[in-house]
């Protein structure tokens, strides 16, 4: 195996397992811009078209959608070739240069919709929405490529990705901060577009920050014949990695839950509890403080009883919080709403952590299995699903308003029908219950510990 500090650099981290707060921080750090591009449009994109654009709900989800599949279809040939790339900056690093400043023009053109008709409007929404996803994917699936060459052991990958749940809260925050800021510009098309502007310069230099702190990150070099490898055999190798098919599995319900719970918040928030967007940012950014607080002793627990016990500790305690939300109702002492925000905190620190730090655990794994570098392709997968779930998420919760009668033409804060109402709670608290529930059924599956990585190793080591 070939490996390399990203500039070559004489001051080698390769030399160690043990991967330097610095380091982790720094890659970490990328986490605050993806999440911020993923999170803000999911809270808000849906809610503006409707609300303030005045489009068909339908039709926005199924442009989502649309862009969705655009995302998916780009991640494995971006992925493969991040995995043959050749430079002086290693096979990632080049790629979160290139797509810095196209994410934070592309986030831009999503909230800037010129005032045209509505077939207009649309095809300029599908092309917006096409060309987020081509930059997002251009940046996110060598990024996430990156963590399983920094370091091969076991608990220093949930170090490193305890990073990244830590700039992830962050990046969360910022989300959902965006309906917020764009409310205080104004609350109407032209706040949003400025807000869009000003996240969109935030994204990119937090991306391009990312390429100089990553600039001492090990990384391994592509290897020769890697090229030739076929789409069938890259397959192959994924069905043999049992306990990443299981964990895809799982992660296809937790998108699903997430994506729809943070693609319904706004509605649920303003048409179902008659809070104001303030007060929805206040309790996202409780929970928020609370999972970073949290992240030391997620970590501790990982050692403790172990990755997979912890992991489904947090998400069976998540699914029972999000469930009190049925008995909210408008007037609701806000006492109880920031008790929901801890809780979910608490539980929500653990779920992201320990499902990123598996993930890792697996990519281990395909290479002691396969003995080829392919974690380009295999974030690829991971994002594909990621992806498919966000494309899935905002068109079944657009369904679901638009048969169920949500009136798009009433004030944000007015009273929808019963059946609307429904709808919201739907997408807001059983559709996130029951994907939880999946996942922790799946997870009864997943088996790989942290001696099943040592043999594999061994066995790789007497292979001829």
């Amino acid at each position: 195996m070939n490996i390399s500090t990203a500039d070559q650099s004489p001051v080698a981290v390769a030399s160690t397992d043990k991967v330097p707060t610095g380091v982790a921080a720094g890659w970490g750090f990328g986490t605050l811009a993806t999440a911020t591009m993923l999170n803000a449009p999911t809270a808000a994109l849906l809610f503006f078209l409707v609300t303030l654009v005045k489009l068909d709900p339908f039709i926005v989800g199924a442009l989502i959608f649309g862009g969705k599949i655009v995302d998916v279809l780009t991640d494995p040939p971006v992925g493969a070739l991040s995995d043959r790339t050749r430079s002086r900056f290693g096979r990632r690093r080049p790629w979160l240069l290139g797509s810095s400043f196209a994410c934070g023009i592309a986030f831009a053109l999503l909230f800037n919709v010129p005032d045209m008709s509505d077939q207009a409007t649309y095809l300029y929404l599908a092309a917006a929405l096409a060309l987020f996803a081509i930059t997002y994917t251009a940046f996110q699936v060598p990024y996430m490529a990156m963590p399983a060459e920094m370091t091969t052991d076991y608990h220093e990958r949930t170090k490193i990705m305890s990073w990244r749940v830590f700039f992830m809260t962050f990046g969360n925050v910022a989300g959902i901060a965006f309906a917020a800021f764009a409310e205080r510009l104004g609350d109407d098309r032209a706040g949003y577009g400025q807000a869009s502007i000003w996240f969109g310069l935030a994204i990119s230099l937090s991306m391009l920050a990312t390429f100089f702190f990553t600039a001492r990150t090990r990384q391994t070099q592509a290897e020769s014949g890697d090229e030739n490898i076929s789409l069938g055999q890259h397959l192959n190798w994924l069905r043999m990695n049992r306990p990443l098919m299981i964990l895809i599995g799982t992660k296809v319900a937790i998108y699903l839950s997430v994506f729809a719970s943070l693609t319904t918040a706004l509605f649920f928030f303003k048409s179902v509890l008659k809070l104001e967007s303030s007060v929805f940012f206040m309790i996202f950014g409780i929970q928020t403080i609370v999972s970073i607080a949290f992240l030391p002793l997620c970590n501790w627990a990982s050692k403790k009883i172990g990755k997979k016990p912890a992991y489904l500790l947090s998400l069976i305690g998540f699914a029972a919080v999000v469930f009190t939300w049925l008995f909210a109702s408008p007037g609701e002492p806000q006492s109880l709403l920031i008790a929901r925000a801890v809780m979910l905190g608490m539980f929500g620190a653990g779920a992201h952590l320990y499902g990123q730090s598996m993930l890792i655990d697996t990519f281990a794994l395909d290479y002691q299995q396969t003995g080829r570098r392919r974690e380009g392709v295999l974030a690829a997968a991971f994002s594909f699903v990621e992806k498919a779930c966000m494309a899935l998420a905002p068109f079944i919760v657009g369904f679901l308003l638009s048969t169920l009668g949500f009136n798009k033409d009433l004030d944000p804060a007015a009273d929808q029908s019963e059946s609307a109402v429904f709808a919201i709670e739907l997408g807001f608290i059983w559709i996130p219950v029951i994907c939880q529930l999946v996942s922790v059924f799946l997870l009864r599956f997943y088996d790989l510990t942290e001696a099943d990585l040592a043999q594999a190793s061994i066995n790789r080591e007497a292979r001829p």
